[in-house]
């Protein structure tokens, strides 16, 4: 750079000041102005005028210049602007002679900034947005929380009511019991409808208006005067038509009369983890969740309810925890037996339903980032030899006499040009990806429904073009700055410079170490999942068919709490059991309360005979299946001791038990634990009679737990849920026409939905992980190509430029080998390096994504070498045919050239 050269960072904004010009001009006017009056006032004072009334006369003369100062500002404006639409014109003209460069820069970039978009959309829509409600983030939700291992879990209708009540730091405290379930009667067929019991202010709670009709009234909150309800847009579409007369209308439920007072928007939805609804986060019907004042005693031993709050104007959630501390500790002193080892903890509402999938999707967009720094690179080499061929006409430009501040705004035009066209054209992309994306994301992904483009994303779309116009305009423009004219005029042609190489070099390496942190990444993730597959879920999959069940209240209503009350229930289920076997294709059938992989659950306190109890406040847990004789069998459960369950063990014979091999290695160890007794909070003992296989009942990536089975007749409570499960010897889904037909002979009042195979269930199970694996592994051989794609031109490049270099070795004896051997030498440095580079940022990387990764270590030896390996021979492909061309240089035609 010249002595007393400005530098080229004042230019770097020259097209900037341009957009703002108007501010600038004015400030340069006012400027000259004051100048002018300051002079004309010191030069009147000279000539004997007082200062004051010099200061007056020289503004009174400045008077008429108001206009001056418009007509000036209007030229000097018309210029700046007529000199960039000049670099505009100029830059189109240029690029449309460059069109196979302009082609490729433009669908570089707009692949990066498409595939970044797209997932930009997704965390946006998931993460980033505020939850959809009026200060949503004032929301919380409420647990409560065992003090001996922090465990948060469901509250005690009593807790609730209690906790409303003497709460100070919340505006509106509401809950949900999601369980209930109504069966429509009346409209033909019997449907399941999911339905959910809310306190008085549920709706109010998250700010929401009913598309039609009204609230519940505070009235309906108590027990014997809870019969409205309230129907989801979904259901008012689906079962009703649509048709506003519904409101006021009856309809039976469960075999009650319940009047219809509104409809929901239909952009209501509540967000959650598919773990607080057991799986149902769509409800389609809302009815009264009516506690007495004050509640029952048992209502404070039951936990189905989950609680949300709002905070009061001016509270901090650290302050609302303390409020709910002081109300624990009240409530440890008044019902020792249930709440003494209770806490209450408040959590975030939107924190909590994107905990468990926060850092899956911002590795997703680290990932997608990846690829696009990749793209980059790749602009900046295409950049880079653009500049370095138009180095000659640069340089007699600026011997005619062309500014390099002139020559910085034509390069930064240009770039801009081709950031934006590349931008456009990847947002349009996006907006045709992303609904396709969100069809195949998986089902239990939280807020899936709020993602789409909106302005948040296209400031982003657009800020990230702008940065990559600019911040790549400067590559060739340092590069252009730093050269001399006069020796850029004699040197030209005679090859390129150690300046202008390292620098392409530099970016070939880069894009090859996020290639391998990519493949490596996406590896990972593609093993981790095939290993998740492999796990023995503990039953057979194949043959497999289940369907879901909802038994009508008569089949569970009028029956003391205790053994003796599923005779109804235990009829229907044989009477079912007989009607599907003799269907063609079913080899057996049986029934579960608990389906493996199916988003249910339920645990039990247990205490073993001859055992000392256990200190106040800690319990032994194990999960329990009711299930019928056969079901083992049916489902390929092995088991390993003892007996499964006979047809005699009904409701009148004695209690029995199967428990799985966990629970017996975790109670009993060493010892066999069959004839041993246990028994729930009743006075009932329990005696095992079977150890069976582990089951993967919650995922397959998850450890198995102890559980126990008891038969369908000797639940301890209702279970109105049941799942009939088939073995057939072809495709289980051709038996399902027969199945419906034998259900509705049974009971034609007992809807059925759910019908699945247990394939189609244990691949759901693994959506997140599948999802994951696809996305990174698409992103994975997008980094490959265009890494080799950017190697292949450097290389290229490298090749061309190096012509006569080539000719003078081959002239002077060198082989066709020696240059196919240093070209490819040279290419093979580069990858090394970047492999190198690659295997270190990936030990470091590699703990953030422990969390998504089963049975694999984030370092894992055989997935980083063979990703090594991968984009060692890719590396090594794309530099071989620059090397071959180099090979067959002829030494006189180059020599000629030059």
């Amino acid at each position: 750079m010249r002595t007393g050269e400005p530098s080229v960072f004042r230019y770097v904004t020259a097209l900037w000041r341009n957009l703002f010009r108007k501010e600038r001009v004015d400030a340069e006017l006012d400027e000259e102005i004051r100048s002018y009056l300051e002079l004309a006032t010191e030069e009147k004072a000279r000539n004997g005028v007082r200062l004051d009334q010099a200061r007056r006369d020289a503004r009174r003369e400045l008077g008429g210049l108001d206009q001056v100062k418009e007509n000036v500002r209007d030229i000097r404006i018309g210029a700046s602007m007529d000199t960039l639409f000049q670099d505009l014109r100029y830059a189109i003209r240029t690029l449309r002679r460059n069109r196979a460069f302009a082609a490729v820069s433009i669908l570089t970039l707009a692949l990066g900034i498409g595939a970044t978009t797209a997932i930009f959309t997704i965390v946006n829509g998931v993460l980033l947005k505020p939850l959809p409600y009026p200060d949503g983030d004032r929301l919380l939700m409420l647990w409560e929380r065992q003090l001996s291992n922090g465990v948060l879990g469901t509250v005690a209708p009593a807790n609730f009511f209690d906790w409303r009540e003497q709460s100070r730091s919340f505006s509106d405290m509401a809950a949900i019991d999601p369980y209930p379930d109504f069966i429509l009667n009346g409209s033909g067929e019997p449907r399941r409808l999911a339905g959910a019991a809310v306190s008085f202010g549920f709706f109010r709670l998250f700010g929401v208006r009913m598309a039609l009709g009204r609230d519940f009234l505070a009235e309906e909150d108590h027990p014997g005067h809870n019969q409205a309800v309230i129907l989801s847009q979904a259901a008012f579409a689906r079962y009703f038509g649509s048709r506003a007369e519904i409101l006021g209308a009856s309809l039976t439920l469960n075999e009650r009369s319940y009047t219809v007072v509104g409809v929901l928007p239909a952009d209501f939805s509540l967000p959650a983890r598919a773990s607080d609804f057991q799986g149902r986060r769509r409800f389609e019907v809302f009815t009264r969740l009516a506690l007495p004042a004050p509640p029952e005693p048992w209502q404070r031993g039951t936990h189905p309810l989950c609680v949300f709050a709002r905070l009061r104007p001016g509270v901090t959630p650290a302050q609302a925890q303390r409020d709910l501390d002081r109300i624990a500790g009240i409530l440890q002193r008044l019902y020792p037996e249930d709440d003494k080892y209770a806490g209450i903890a408040a959590v975030p509402l939107g924190q909590h339903v994107v905990a468990n999938v926060r850092t899956a999707l911002w590795t997703l967009l680290a990932g997608v980032g990846m690829v696009f720094l990749i793209a980059c690179a790749n602009l900046a080499n295409l950049l880079l030899t653009r500049a370095a061929g138009q180095q000659k006409e640069m340089s007699l430009r600026v011997a005619l006499g062309a500014s390099r501040g002139r020559l910085a705004r034509q390069l930064m035009t240009e770039s801009l040009l081709l950031a934006m066209a590349g931008g456009a054209i990847g947002t349009a992309a996006a907006l045709f990806t992303v609904p396709a994306v969100v069809r195949h994301l998986p089902p239990d992904l939280p807020r899936a429904s709020e993602i789409a483009v909106d302005w948040r994303v296209l400031a982003f779309t657009s800020v990230l073009a702008l940065i990559t116009g600019i911040v790549f305009g400067l590559v060739p423009l340092l590069q252009t700055w730093r050269a001399d004219a006069a020796d850029s005029l004699k040197h030209s042609g005679r090859g390129v410079t150690a300046g202008q190489s390292w620098l392409r070099g530099a970016l070939i390496v880069g894009q090859v170490a996020i290639a391998l942190i990519l493949l490596t990444g996406a590896g990972l993730m593609t093993k981790s999942l095939w290993l998740l597959l492999r796990v023995p879920p503990g039953f057979q999959t194949d043959h497999i068919l289940a369907a879901g069940l909802s038994l009508p209240p008569r089949y569970t209503n009028n029956y003391r709490f205790g053994i003796g009350q599923h005779r109804r229930i235990s009829a229907f289920l044989a009477d079912l059991l007989d009607r599907v076997r003799p269907i063609p294709g079913v080899q057996s059938a049986a029934f579960t309360a608990y389906l493996p992989l199916g988003g249910a659950d339920n645990a039990w306190a247990f205490n073993i005979e001859g055992r000392p109890p256990k200190p106040a406040g800690v319990y032994d847990m194990t999960e329990y299946r009711p299930v019928s004789p056969g079901y083992f069998e049916t489902m390929g459960i092995p088991v390993e001791r003892g007996r499964g369950f006979l047809p005699g063990d009904t409701e009148d014979s004695p209690l029995v038990v199967v428990i799985n091999q966990s629970m017996a290695r975790a109670y009993w160890r060493q010892q066999n634990p069959l004839g041993q007794r246990l028994r729930f909070s009743g006075p009932e003992w329990r005696t095992i009679v079977g150890v069976v296989g582990d089951v993967r009942h919650e995922s397959l990536g998850a450890k198995p737990e102890p559980e126990m089975y008891l038969p369908y007749g000797q639940a301890p409570n209702v279970e109105a849920r049941p799942t009939i499960v088939l073995r057939t010897s072809a495709e289980p889904t051709n038996v399902t026409s027969a199945l419906r037909q034998a259900i509705a002979a049974a009971g034609p009042d007992v809807p059925v939905d759910q019908i699945a195979t247990m394939k189609q269930i244990v691949s759901g199970s693994v959506s997140q992980s599948t999802f994951r694996a696809a996305v990174l592994l698409v992103f994975a051989l997008l980094a490959l190509i265009v890494a080799s794609i950017g190697l292949y031109g450097v290389m290229s490049y490298t090749v061309s430029q190096r012509v006569r270099e080539f000719g003078i070795r081959m002239a002077v004896g060198a082989s066709r080998g020696a240059v196919l051997r240093m070209v490819l030498g040279q290419a093979s440095k580069l990858a090394a390096a970047g492999i190198a580079i690659g295997l270190a940022s990936t030990a470091l990387l590699g703990r953030l994504t422990t969390s998504l990764l089963y049975d694999v270590k984030p370092f894992d030896a055989a997935t980083v070498m063979t990703a090594s390996l991968v984009l060692a021979a890719v590396a090594v492909t794309a530099s071989y045919l620059p090397a071959q061309r180099a090979a067959k240089t002829d030494p006189l035609d180059s020599l000629r050239c030059e």
